[in-house]
């Protein structure tokens, strides 16, 4: 009903992966990849082998990570102890968004949502340059985000690159992303939830010649109460793998949060927390529609 309309539009707006890198005010149809490059944190020739990256279990969230260079293959392997209420299911939105979701409430408070998506006619670096882009994130999720800050930094010296690069790539390693979000209040039951922000870190690892492996995690210097007291999330981690696959870029998406109740309520009606995870899960299928549109105004140009 309404309710489950209100939880939709609230937690469509956390995506797990938001925006980075440089705009251009056109619409939707019509935005251009305007940066050239994107930063990555460092590089490898093949991903990890799989052994340090620990399972998921329903009972210990807290204690799980995504670790660095892992292919998505190994991530999927490591979320199979978890009791999946279902499978990913097919989703399409009315705006044009769709490709598989899947949400599963663990113990507590705390959610393991998924996405997979096939981005057609594009680089995975397209797809980096669309999906890290503040205008397209803005206009895709307009009810939700009010406004979005990017920062490129230096990453820390324990994540930074050490393979050899070539002298035009040394300028784009060794780095990460501090995004800034700030999200509309939004009606739940008779309540609003205020302006809620949040900050989180984005490290982009390049494997090989076409592929990323990307995590997510909250800044913990702005995680405090008296610096964020209306955050969604307690705690957030977000791994996303993008493959090139020929002319085309599957996308796949999984994020372990924990739902900050004094923001989200516990209703008893609705169950916040697979609400959130399920959101989640949708918020990023825009990437698909993007690079279909895309082809379309293309094809018509021929």
């Amino acid at each position: 009903g309404n309710e489950n309309m209100i939880l939709f539009r609230f937690f469509k707006a956390i995506s797990l992966l938001t925006s980075v890198l440089f705009l251009t005010k056109k619409s939707c149809d019509a935005v251009k990849l305007k940066a050239k490059h994107v930063a990555i944190t460092s590089y490898r020739n093949e991903y990890d082998d799989g052994t340090k990256q620990i399972d998921l279990k329903n009972d210990k969230a807290e204690d799980f990570r995504f670790e660095r260079f892992q292919s998505p293959t190994t991530i999927k392997k490591s979320l199979k102890h978890v009791n999946r209420r279902s499978p990913l299911k097919w989703h399409q939105g009315k705006d044009g968004r769709r490709g598989y979701v899947s949400s599963t409430k663990l113990i507590g408070d705390w959610v393991l949502a998924e996405s997979q998506q096939t981005a057609h006619k594009c680089t995975a670096e397209e797809v980096l340059r669309a999906y890290l882009s503040e205008d397209l994130q803005k206009q895709w999720n307009s009810n939700e985000v009010l406004d979005c800050n990017f920062r490129c930094i230096a990453a820390l010296p324990e994540e930074g690159a050490k393979s050899s690069w070539g002298s035009n790539l040394n300028l784009y390693s060794g780095k990460r992303y501090r995004q800034d979000l700030v999200l509309r209040s939004q009606r739940i039951i008779r309540n609003r939830t205020g302006i809620m922000r949040y900050s989180q870190f984005i490290n982009i690892d390049k494997i090989g010649k076409a592929n990323y492996s990307v995590l997510v995690h909250l800044d913990p210097n702005h995680q405090r109460e008296s610096v964020s007291p209306r955050r969604p999330f307690q705690s957030l981690s977000v791994f996303v793998g993008l493959q090139q696959r020929g002319d085309d870029v599957d996308i796949y998406s999984a994020g372990v949060m924990k739902v900050n109740r004094k923001v989200v309520p516990n209703l008893i009606v609705f169950d916040a927390c697979g609400i959130a995870g399920n959101m989640a899960g949708k918020g990023t299928l825009w990437l698909a529609a993007f690079f279909d549109k895309r082809c379309s105004r293309d094809k018509r140009k021929d």
